[in-house]
């Protein structure tokens, strides 16, 4: 197994290096891309049935009693997901599309690990591969049980600002 010689744990250390030299990169990238490149229309971030608007996460998971135990890292761009600051409709829109950022990143993280199977071993890039999966899921997971919560919270606080609105006025009675 090459991964037990001294060779290999050096290659995997420059691999965990450009690991992390590429996640930083991709973090300081992502703050400049503009937000349609993180709808949360598009596919990849739409709700499954199968997650059933996050429940599948809190049911099967359990994920609302860890989701908080883990480190949580603010973006580069000054919004902060640890907690709801606000209940306002731009804030949650807000919310929901760093959600689909730190998605998008996560997901590119593990993604970020095929370009090193060109100088790696398939067994020590396996390993990598691993670690970058496990390391990145929890947070993908965490997201995606967010986002249809958020979701729901914001579609409540618009269709009670639709109920509550005044009626236009400047309609003209109609004339027999």
């Amino acid at each position: 197994m090459v991964v037990a010689t001294d060779p290999s744990w050096s290659l995997f250390w420059f691999n965990a290096a450009l690991f992390l030299l590429m996640t930083l990169v991709r973090m300081r990238v992502d703050v400049l891309l503009p937000d349609r490149c993180f709808a949360p229309g598009q596919w990849i971030f739409r709700t499954q049935a199968w997650e059933r608007d996050g429940d599948f996460y809190r049911d099967v998971l359990r994920i609302d009693r860890w989701k908080d135990k883990v480190p949580a890292v603010d973006s580069l761009n000054n919004f902060s997901k640890r907690q709801l600051t606000g209940a306002h409709a731009d804030y949650l829109q807000r919310f929901v599309l760093e959600t689909c950022r730190a998605e998008s990143n996560h997901l590119r993280s593990v993604l970020s690990v095929i370009p090193l199977r060109l100088w790696t071993p398939p067994d020590l890039w396996l390993l990598c591969f691993l670690l970058a999966l496990l390391g990145n899921l929890p947070f993908v997971l965490i997201q995606r049980y967010n986002r249809p919560r958020l979701q729901r919270t914001l579609a409540r606080i618009q269709d009670r600002r639709f109920l509550t609105a005044e009626p236009a006025l400047d309609w003209e009675p109609a004339t027999a």
